[in-house]
């Protein structure tokens, strides 16, 4: 049995200030052949759970031979990626797969909300590129991101569409498992599965969209109850990616199915969207006010209080250089510890000349020339310059090295600024800690982030809010330019039937 295995993950915002170009993906994140299967030995990706399930497969059967492909991974999302980019990339990991000769079957690890230049269904051009080198009966499976955007052309190219069952995310390495179990069981029995779906006309917030409480949670159990019945093989659910303007758009419930049970599989996806259809107001957001929360966290005797700023997430697209919720921090003159970061590459070069132990006044933040906020001047002392590479030790991305560029701490009083040269995820508190912070110690951490933070940080916070604060990733998604995606969608209209 001969696999071929490849990986090629972005999330894309239709609305973010920025694009994907080539430096998003070389930063430490593109790895090719034996490269990118020794690339993930010890994380808790989703090709590491990928490849652990054929080597105990193989390991049983002597049969199983895995052909590495090619891994691209952006560390944090932004808008399309520059068609160039987008085309290399895909014809790449295509004439990989070409070169591998005859194979069994294909694992893709995608996201799922990848869009480019020119292509609004980024994932399904890639899958329908694989689909028309391996032909009809090559079983092709793809692993997605929870908040994937599930279009016509990504169900009708793979057998099988597999996301995370986890917001905060945790389950990448079970969800790379989960597909290559799915695809080796239907190469050794030659028996494709089938992919139903079912669209709803609804877009959701990334805040309240979590699988440890609330709608998608109890739409999840209601699902996994139903996996290993009447020729069920997975179910997924996908509170897309809110800030993707396509023709597509919308949440989605995904059923793999053996082809005789097709009839099951779809009645199951429709029940479930129903359910969740009637439950779609269940996913508003409230929002605490900046300076008032602020305030009230730093009257408490109890800490830490973690306080989100969604809106300026690098993990949903958002150039992580708000000067928002910082000003509002240095203008409440803590005297206990604050910790937030920001994106500025120019003000990291100035602290860097500078020196540790210096003072400097400088112009932080804005450095994308978005118009949603403006520059501050800032006065600090220089305390560390790093290199900012960090390894996630939490359960998100457990093992993954983030590169984020040089990094300076600058320290204005008791609020502890983290400025890099490059956006990255927010999950993990070794964003802090490996710079010499601790998040456990501070009376407020401001962390960039809708949900995926959660798991790492609820289990030291004594309270948890996010801020109502401007941004392109704002949960208040009527205030955004939507214009392709399809018409009545809610929260956009009043839609009464889906």
């Amino acid at each position: 049995m001969r696999i071929a295995i490849g990986s090629y993950i972005q999330e894309s915002h239709s609305f973010a200030p920025t694009v994907g170009r080539w430096d998003e993906f070389r930063a430490g994140q593109l790895s090719y052949g034996q490269d990118m299967l020794e690339g993930v030995r010890g994380t808790r990706t989703e090709v590491a759970g990928a490849i652990d399930v054929a080597t105990r497969y193989g390991q049983r059967n002597g049969q199983l031979e895995l052909v590495p492909t090619l891994r691209a991974m952006q560390s944090s999302s932004t808008g399309p990626i520059v068609r160039a980019v987008h085309e290399a990339l895909r014809d790449d990991l295509v004439a990989r797969i070409r070169a591998a000769g005859e194979l069994d079957g294909v694992f893709l690890a995608m996201h799922g909300a990848m869009s480019a230049e020119t292509y609004d269904d980024a994932t399904g051009d890639v899958l329908r590129a694989v689909r028309e080198v391996i032909g009809p009966h090559v079983p092709l499976v793809c692993t997605l991101d929870l908040h994937a955007n599930i279009t016509r052309r990504m169900a009708a190219a793979s057998d099988a569409l597999v996301g995370y069952l986890t917001f905060p995310h945790i389950d990448l390495y079970e969800t790379g498992a989960r597909g290559m179990r799915l695809l080796v069981h239907a190469t050794r029995t030659k028996v494709k599965p089938v992919n139903l779906f079912c669209k709803l006309p609804m877009i959701v917030p990334a805040e309240n969209a979590q699988t440890t409480r609330g709608v998608i949670h109890d739409l999840l159990q209601s699902a996994l109850a139903e996996v290993g019945h009447d020729g069920i093989l997975d179910v997924s659910i996908f509170p897309m990616q809110p800030w993707l303007d396509v023709p597509e758009a919308g949440c989605a419930v995904v059923a793999v199915a053996e082809p005789a049970h097709v009839a099951d599989a779809e009645l199951l996806v429709n029940t479930l969207a129903e359910s969740w259809w009637l439950r779609r107001d269940e996913h508003r957001v409230a929002l605490a006010d900046t300076r008032a929360i602020i305030a009230q966290a730093l009257a408490s005797e109890r800490a830490p209080w973690i306080l989100a700023d969604s809106a300026d997430a690098p993990s949903s697209g958002a150039p992580g250089d708000s000067t928002v919720t910082l000003e509002a921090l240095l203008a409440a003159r803590p005297d206990k510890p604050c910790l937030t970061n920001i994106v500025d590459p120019a003000a990291v070069g100035k602290m860097a000349a500078a020196g540790t132990g210096s003072e400097v006044t400088l112009t932080l933040g804005a450095s994308s020339g978005t118009s949603l906020y403006k520059p501050i001047t800032v006065t600090g002392r220089v305390r560390l310059i790093s290199d900012g590479d960090f390894t996630h030790k939490g359960q998100g991305l457990y093992g993954q090295v983030m590169h984020r560029g040089r990094t300076a701490v600058l320290q204005c009083g008791q609020v502890f600024v983290v400025v890099m040269e490059r956006a990255c995820l927010q999950w993990d508190r070794e964003l802090y800690r490996s710079v010499g912070l601790a998040p456990e110690e501070a009376h407020i951490v401001i962390v960039k982030s809708p949900a995926g933070f959660r798991a790492d940080y609820e289990p030291i916070a004594a309270e948890v809010h996010v801020l109502d604060a401007p941004g392109v990733c704002t949960p208040n998604l009527q205030t955004l330019p939507f214009k392709r995606i399809p018409r009545p969608m809610h929260p956009f209209d009043a839609v009464t039937t889906r």
